[in-house]
């Protein structure tokens, strides 16, 4: 339902499914400050891998696609973007960070959309920083070429008031504390992609307005498991929830409950990530080579050494080949392909 539309979302009777998904994610949000408290060296690593992720995954998403050499060399400041696919990471890049480091200071409101927005097409030609300029369509093409229209956003014409209506009723219902926090979110970014308000980058601004108003209600996860990773990995139920639960929504009668399903699994799903990396690591400290092998007899198809290598933030390269060379020597894993980003596999 609307925000910006309706008076009614306190009065919303939520299904069990949801109500229990929101008690699981409070639930290891309890044991958070644990973990950041007693692990502030692993975190540190694991927040430096988290921000790449999440800068490659949702830039990924909408089909911007870099060589994991040139990411790294951006994401650390190290090169000058070349093309408008570089460009837009060092965008996402600058957003991204400035979220973690001052969410606190950063208030929901359309001149902070309008920023982020300008500061993602900082890099590139685009005009970035200013609401859409004509009607756009969420189309899909079918199989036999003809494309079909799944919705139709909020009009250019309404848009601006459309934007300043649902900043303003987010901060109100923040300050009266009436709606469940997962909820009030999950439900502002179901808005904001129905409105769409600009002509390019409206997923990516979704999702980073996301970590910016879960950090602002203490659910830090995304700062050390990728939620953009998670999304793009389940890309395919990503964009049929936001579907329907889209139908109707024009009309102010659609299902948010789709999306909310979804949204809070993908956080869920995070916190248990974080609990298995982080518990890992503090339970077999000492035992890096055992935790290598443990991680690679988990993961489920094919890996990378990288995928490997963030499993196991804390352990030395030494130490990593070291325990791929005496799997692959007695022949539990073997390489696919060959080079720095070749894919292995467990043999039976």
């Amino acid at each position: 339902m609307r925000i910006y539309k309706s008076d009614n979302l306190s009065n919303f009777s939520i299904p069990m499914n949801i109500v229990t998904l929101i008690s699981k994610i409070n639930e290891y949000k309890g044991k958070q400050n644990l973990y950041i408290n007693q692990s502030p060296q692993i975190l540190e690593t694991l927040q430096e891998v988290a921000i790449i992720q999440s800068t490659k995954a949702s830039n990924s998403i909408e089909g911007i696609i870099i060589t994991d050499k040139r990411l790294k060399k951006i994401m650390k400041e190290k090169s000058i973007p070349v093309d408008r696919s570089e460009g837009e990471i060092a965008g996402y890049r600058d957003v991204l960070t400035a979220i973690h480091t001052s969410y606190e200071a950063i208030p929901v409101s359309t001149g902070i959309v309008l920023q982020f927005h300008r500061n993602l097409y900082k890099y590139v030609s685009a005009n970035g920083g200013v609401w859409k300029n004509q009607d756009n369509v969420i189309e899909e093409i079918l199989p036999n070429g003809k494309r079909y229209i799944r919705f139709k956003p909020t009009t250019a014409f309404e848009t601006p008031h459309a934007m300043e209506d649902l900043c303003n009723n987010l901060n109100e219902i923040m300050r009266s504390e009436t709606v469940d926090p997962l909820i009030l979110i999950g439900t502002f970014v179901l808005d904001f992609l129905c409105i769409h308000p600009f002509n390019d980058g409206n997923g990516r601004m979704a999702r980073l307005l996301s970590l910016l108003m879960l950090y602002k209600y203490g659910y830090e996860v995304g700062k050390y498991i990728s939620l953009e990773r998670i999304i793009e990995e389940s890309k395919a139920s990503y964009y049929d929830t936001l579907y329907k639960s889209s139908i109707g929504w024009n009309e102010g009668n659609h299902n948010i409950f789709i999306w909310l399903e979804y949204f809070l699994g993908t956080i869920l799903a995070a916190y248990k990530e974080f609990e298995s990396r982080v518990g890992l690591i503090k339970n077999k400290k000492g035992n890096k080579s055992h935790r290598v092998e443990e991680a690679i007899m988990n993961v489920l198809g094919t890996f990378s050494k990288e995928d490997i290598r963030n499993a196991c933030p804390d352990v030395s390269e030494s130490t990593l080949n070291r325990v791929f060379k005496e799997l692959k020597d007695t022949k539990k894993i073997e390489p696919i392909n060959k080079g720095r980003s070749a894919k292995w596999r467990r043999l039976k």
